[in-house]
């Protein structure tokens, strides 16, 4: 495996299973870099880990399906705490259609140039789009 652009145009520079190396796109160096699967898949594991632990962390007065709580650590994987805080909240009451609306807000990158400044301003983009359609599947069946 090798560090690549996680979004085509001004993408930043990750490697493995979205493993961020830094804001901004790769070098042309780090676009060689190799990475053992061993690395990525003990970085990928601590990850869900952490992920799994800040879930239940704040889903503490409602239980989830196995579908709910598997897109809920999908969704802490690649999200801010505050994000995942906010979006999961509303699971306590068991208002799942507010888990799904807080989701899908958390769809925008913002460009960043090699030294991580943004570039630019926010925009959609169609992979996070397309993921969190995926993670709110689970929330919109049978929400009250």
């Amino acid at each position: 495996m090798h560090y690549y652009n996680d979004a085509p145009v001004d993408g930043n520079c990750t490697w493995g299973v979205g493993t961020l190396a830094h804001l901004g796109p790769c070098t042309q160096e780090e676009l060689q870099r190799t990475v053992l699967p061993e690395r990525v898949n003990a970085i990928l594991e601590t990850r869900v880990r952490e992920a799994e632990r800040v879930v239940k962390t704040i889903v503490t007065d409602h239980e989830l399906t196995q579908a709910q709580f598997d897109a809920a650590v999908s969704f802490a994987y690649n999200s801010s705490n505050q994000n995942v805080r906010q979006a999961l909240a509303p699971a306590n009451n068991g208002d799942m259609r507010s888990v799904s609306q807080h989701m899908l807000r958390n769809i925008m990158i913002t460009p960043r140039d090699r030294n991580g400044r943004p570039a630019g301003p926010p925009r959609v983009s169609q992979g996070l789009l397309n993921r969190r359609q995926r993670e709110t599947a689970p929330f919109r069946q049978g929400a009250h």
